[in-house]
């Protein structure tokens, strides 16, 4: 691992994926807190309910399409993200692994948004809320559930991450329509931190200045090469897809206002559930001024008052 490489084998992490340690993903937070582990990558949605930062942090709808937008924004709400992992218990380093804006899989054709009303769709966090605002039913189910789900139609579609993971999960197998992101725009999920790498706190305190700085490092230049390497991956398995017999469509045009509408009430709603998510909400207007999202400025900003 490139932290042992750069501290002459003094750091030396071990790798565990998730649940191998006999604890579900859900609950990585409080186990790095206590000290079963002592670092860990966590998606901040899965604490969602209990956090509207954390919500606001993972996968939610807006106009981020690509890695350099996405650490923009990430920069520009930092220390709200790093207090609220505080109050579980954690260190919070920085984001680590970057995820592009997801696609959406279905069993059904889906040429516009109307389309997705009465449909089961298997999500989670801020971009469930936004799919049952659209008349759909949003509902968490675990990874190994979702190819059999698919295919008995206990869900007519997912949005699981990209084209890559969704092909290796055997989806393409199953489901054969895709709505691909429309970018600046996106369907629920922009492009999105899909963990951040955080530390048990004593673990932390211990180490010396030149340590916790070169995990920063093999921190951020995890999450630089992971985005281009998302996005190689992506571009030669959008292939496979097509090559398997799946149908890809982009929303029409008309469909991108109410998208930007229902995303921005979003917003709203999750911006009264704290002074903390009031205030990120309010940074994302000059975030996404700043990027050149004018009319999901404008939006956000009259939106807000």
């Amino acid at each position: 691992m490139k932290s042992k490489k750069m501290s002459n084998g003094r750091i030396k992490i071990e790798v565990y994926q998730a649940g191998e340690l006999g604890f579900p993903v859900t609950e990585i937070v409080d186990s790095t807190a206590n000290g079963v582990v002592d670092i860990a990558i966590f998606y901040s949605s899965y604490l969602a309910s209990q956090d509207p930062v954390l919500a606001l942090a993972g996968g939610k709808p807006g106009p981020i399409s690509n890695p350099y937008e996405l650490f923009y924004q990430v920069k520009a709400v930092e220390d709200l993200v790093q207090k609220s992992f505080e109050k579980f218990g954690v260190v919070y380093i920085g984001p680590m692994i970057y995820g592009e804006p997801e696609i959406l899989v279905s069993t059904k054709p889906i040429t516009k948004l109307d389309d997705v009303k009465g449909m089961i769709l298997r999500s989670s966090g801020l971009a469930a809320v936004f799919y049952n605002t659209l008349g759909a039913q949003a509902m968490m189910m675990a990874s190994g559930e979702l190819y059999q789900a698919l295919q008995l139609g206990t869900i007519d579609g997912l949005e699981w991450t990209d084209y890559a993971a969704d092909y290796k999960m055997g989806f393409h197998e199953v489901a054969k329509y895709i709505v691909e992101p429309t970018k600046g725009v996106n369907l629920h999920s922009e492009a999105a931190v899909h963990a951040f790498l955080i530390v048990n706190p004593e673990v932390w305190n211990k180490l010396p200045d030149d340590l916790k700085e070169i995990i920063k490092v093999a921190n951020m230049e995890t999450y630089l090469w992971g985005s281009y390497y998302v996005n190689t991956l992506n571009r030669e398995y959008r292939q496979k897809w097509i090559d398997a017999g799946a149908t890809l469509v982009k929303l029409p045009p008309e469909d991108n206002q109410k998208i930007i509408e229902t995303a921005v009430q979003l917003h709203i709603e999750y911006a009264k559930k704290s002074p903390e998510a009031q205030e990120y909400v309010k940074r994302l207007v000059k975030v996404w001024r700043d990027l050149g999202y004018e009319e999901w400025a404008n939006a956000l900003e009259a939106a807000l008052g």
